[in-house]
């Protein structure tokens, strides 16, 4: 039947017709329609290697920071039992799978690395990255037995895992290269030397968006701590005058350091072709740090305070 007027209107969006509501997909948990933000693991490491319930260890623990990450774990469960492969972990892991359209199993197999890779995350596996970041997560379970002490050659350098260990943060970052099996850091073939200086004039500058687990963040010249897990806000492995070592967000540590304070972060020149950074033979041939040097958050603020 025509309307008034003989003619046939045309169906329009706007029409009565029209009037019902285009029914939008869930966007899975962990995604933002932000620009930039579709990448919500990028700087993030996840093991390359098989996980399930049982399992424990390095992997485990990075398999439940990007859950965590994406919101299918919070941080009061991932703090029961960080580490750990349980129940907590298979379901959050279930979750994450049906979200991403694999099957919800609750197996870290293939598939699911891949879900996670398409998501920013890189698939570090056993490599120097992880055993880097492994031994930062020993110091800090041992924090009761290991202490601070500027003293070169530096303590526990023959002998992995040493307690006590009497070390301050330079040295206790080369520890952690050391142990790892990763070239030294200050570029001197684990002679028991290097300070935050060789640090710095050995390893290369990048930005924060390059930033992976296993760089280092240099506070000001002064303090050095161990990246465990890269994004906006890493999170790192501080051993200082007064603590450590011990897990704390780079928003939080720069709390205690004066305006203005300098980041610089670092990572291995090996196998960055042309990158690599040339020592002085000041630097070689310097073996104690300067007096400053193992100033932590709490001595820098101290300092701060004191300076008129």
């Amino acid at each position: 039947m025509l309307p008034a007027g003989g003619r046939m209107r045309r169906k329009t969006q706007t029409s009565q017709a029209w009037t019902g509501k285009a029914r939008r997909r869930k966007a899975p948990a962990g995604y933002s329609r932000a620009k930039g933000a579709s990448l919500p693991l990028k700087g993030y490491t996840l093991p390359a290697v098989d996980l399930k319930r049982g399992s424990s260890g390095t992997g485990v623990r990075q398999l439940q920071t990007a859950l965590v990450k994406l919101g299918h774990m919070t941080q009061a469960q991932m703090n029961t039992g960080p580490g750990t492969f349980g129940a907590r972990t298979e379901g959050s892991l279930k979750q994450f799978q049906k979200a991403h359209g694999v099957d919800a199993i609750g197996i870290y197999g293939p598939k699911t690395r891949a879900a996670f890779k398409a998501l920013g995350a890189t698939l570090g596996g056993a490599g120097l990255r992880e055993k880097i970041v492994a031994e930062g997560l020993w110091g800090a379970a041992n924090q009761e037995r290991i202490h601070y002490a500027q003293i070169r050659p530096i303590d526990g350098i023959r002998l992995r895992h040493k307690l006590p260990l009497d070390i301050d943060c330079s040295g206790f970052v080369t520890l952690c290269y050391k142990w790892a099996g990763a070239p030294d850091p200050n570029g001197n073939r684990y002679s028991g030397a290097g300070y935050t200086g060789t640090l710095e004039a050995h390893m290369l500058h990048i930005p924060l968006s390059q930033v992976q687990p296993g760089d280092l963040c240099l506070w000001q010249g002064k303090h050095v701590s161990l990246v465990i897990q890269g994004g906006a806000d890493p999170l790192l492995i501080s051993h200082g005058s007064e603590f450590g070592p011990y897990e704390i967000r780079t928003s939080a540590q720069k709390k205690w350091y004066p305006a203005g304070t300098r980041l610089i972060w670092l990572t291995s020149p090996v196998g960055v072709k042309g990158a690599r950074m040339t020592l002085s033979l000041e630097d070689k041939a310097r073996g104690d740090p300067p007096a400053e040097e193992g100033l932590s958050e709490h001595g820098m603020a101290r300092r701060a305070r004191k300076t008129p």
